[in-house]
Formats: C-alpha cells, structure tokens, sequence
C-alpha cells in the first residue's frame, strides 16, 4: 500500500462535485495556507489568490481541495471513500491482496490530508479502480484478472452522476492540455489524468 498523493485530488473534487458543494464555476481561496490547530496546509507551488475548481484540479493545490473535503466533513468524506472502494481490502484472484492503511483516530485534520493523498495508504489498483469510475461515466467496475463474458457495467454499480463523470474527464484533460500533466498529451490520443507525488524530499 502506498500514499497515492495528488492522485487523490480527482477522487476528492469529484465528492464535492456529486454532493453539489461546488460546480466547475465555484472559486476556493487559496490565497494563503490552510492552518488546522499546530498543522499547516501549503501548496507547492502556491498561487495566491482564489482558484476555480478546474484551477485546483491543474494548479494541484493542496489547499483547495482540502477546503473542497471540509465542506462535506469528516463523515460524508469517510462514507464517500467507503463507496469508492478505498477503505476496504479490495478482493481479485490473486490472494496477495494488502489492507487499506486507515488513520485510527480520523479527524478534521486526517480527512484534509486525505483530500490531497497523504494519511491514507491503498494499492494501486485501489486507487486506479476508484479514477477508472470517474472517467468511464460513474460506474465502479470491480477489477479482474479473468476475462469477462459480457458487458462490465452489467454487475457494476453507479458511484457518481454521469454529468459528475464529465466533469472529471473534462478536468484531467485540462490537466493533460494546460496542467502538470503535460508530458503526457501525446498527439494523436486525448490522455487525461492526474499527477500524484506524496512527497516530495528536496
């Protein structure tokens, strides 16, 4: 299990997107960092001023999508990360399957350092599950290693609104076009996606 980091953020945004407490229209203040009791939220490459959500999402501001998490609180974040499957050992064919790393006393502080990927340890094939669901129009397709007979989505069940999936492909496409993805636009292909680094040691 590891921390994912700033992959984590497209999780986080598209909870408050599906909750409805934000749009793609809505600004965080970002202008300074986020103080919690003895902890300090910075960004990496702060910008100053209020962002939009897709500014968030391509600028990968640690302050604004921990803000993002805050208004949905502590439990609605816990029940969202449940229902993307991130909380809980995930089961394919093969027996080497780790548990979640899960903080034993969650509180304010944990879930604005689960907003942005630190504080909370998965696989990655957790983690590539829950943005899969993002991108492919809301739908959590548990993971095989057999072939399937039929359609995926068949047993799969809805974990985001559709509009909210669009959203998303919308925001790591951006993040692939104008963001810290841009190694990764390759002509030729519509690649979308979000970096993740859970620390960086300078």
């Amino acid at each position: 299990t590891y921390e994912m980091g700033s992959t984590f953020k497209a999780i986080s945004i598209a909870m408050a997107l599906e909750l409805n407490k934000v749009t793609l229209k809505s600004t965080v203040d970002t202008s300074e960092n986020l103080r919690y009791g003895r902890a300090t939220i910075h960004d990496y490459e702060p910008i100053h001023r209020p962002q939009t959500v897709p500014e968030v999402f391509i600028h990968s501001s640690n302050i604004g999508t921990a803000k993002m998490v805050m208004m949905v609180g502590v439990d609605g974040h816990k029940a969202f990360l449940r229902k993307m499957g991130e909380l809980t050992r995930l089961q394919t064919e093969l027996p080497e399957t780790a548990a979640p790393q899960i903080p034993p006393h969650w509180g304010v502080l944990n879930s604005m350092t689960i907003a942005f990927g630190q504080g909370l340890n998965v696989t990655p094939l957790q983690a590539m599950m829950a943005v899969a669901s993002l991108a492919n129009g809301g739908y959590m397709i548990k993971p095989t290693f057999l072939k399937r007979d039929g359609d995926a989505r068949d047993e799969a069940n809805r974990v985001i609104r559709p509009e909210v999936s669009e959203d998303l492909r919308y925001l790591m496409r951006l993040n692939a076009t104008l963001g810290s993805a841009k190694k990764a636009n390759i002509p030729g292909y519509f690649a979308g996606g979000k970096t993740g680094t859970a620390d960086k040691l300078i």
